[in-house]
């Protein structure tokens, strides 16, 4: 599959104390207060909306959306990233939260798909964007974080490579743009946002 590139096994040793990696719990804050930005200028709620967290890792955007009321759908390709999603959920007493590692498990015409720090990871991002976007209703609305690759050796995207991505997959009304900056072991690294929305269906009179 498309988004599976990254060997599992790497993720999953990263699974144990991945929340308290450098810099890990300050970009999904982060990314979590510029989706509400972008929701609220469209007028649109999460309590009650169907999420897919894409690429969640260990659920600290998850956390974030249940927190707000959204039913979360949480993919990841890691096991053990799951395993300390389920935990956390467990511990919490988390309603509304299904954790998977198949992406066909996620039922069409969802209302909001995020990926944080997922899409640079990715074998071939245009298309798992497009199948990621063919999973949203009409009106739905897909959001991306990764960081700003500015040299060619550096990781990350490009706003163009993000541009041109979400415009592959169909999506209209596409913002790119500065989320934000997070300091990661003294160095400040920069964030891009990518957003878009999948076309409403014509009405019946049209």
């Amino acid at each position: 599959m498309p988004y599976a590139r990254v060997v599992t096994d790497v993720w999953d040793e990263f699974a144990d104390g991945w929340d308290d990696q450098p810099g890990t719990g300050e970009y999904a804050g982060a990314a979590f207060d510029s989706l509400l930005t972008v929701l609220g200028g469209a007028g649109i709620a999460l309590r009650g909306a169907c999420v897919v967290d894409f690429g969640c890792g260990t659920g600290l955007l998850t956390e974030k959306l249940i927190g707000a009321g959204a039913e979360v759908i949480a993919v990841d390709t890691s096991p053990a990233m799951l395993a300390a999603l389920r935990e956390k959920a467990d511990t919490h007493g988390w309603a509304g939260l299904t954790a998977t590692t198949d992406l066909d498990a996620v039922p069409e015409r969802t209302d909001l798909i995020v990926c944080s720090s997922v899409c640079a990871f990715l074998d071939d991002y245009p298309a798992t964007a497009a199948r990621l976007a063919g999973l949203l209703r009409p009106g739905g609305t897909f959001v991306q974080w990764d960081w700003e690759r500015e040299e060619p050796d550096d990781h990350g995207l490009t706003r163009r490579e993000v541009q041109d991505a979400l415009q592959g997959a169909g999506l209209e009304r596409i913002e790119v743009a500065t989320a934000f900056e997070v300091d990661v072991a003294g160095q400040t690294m920069r964030s891009l946002i990518g957003y878009g929305s999948v076309p409403l269906e014509p009405s019946a009179d049209a």
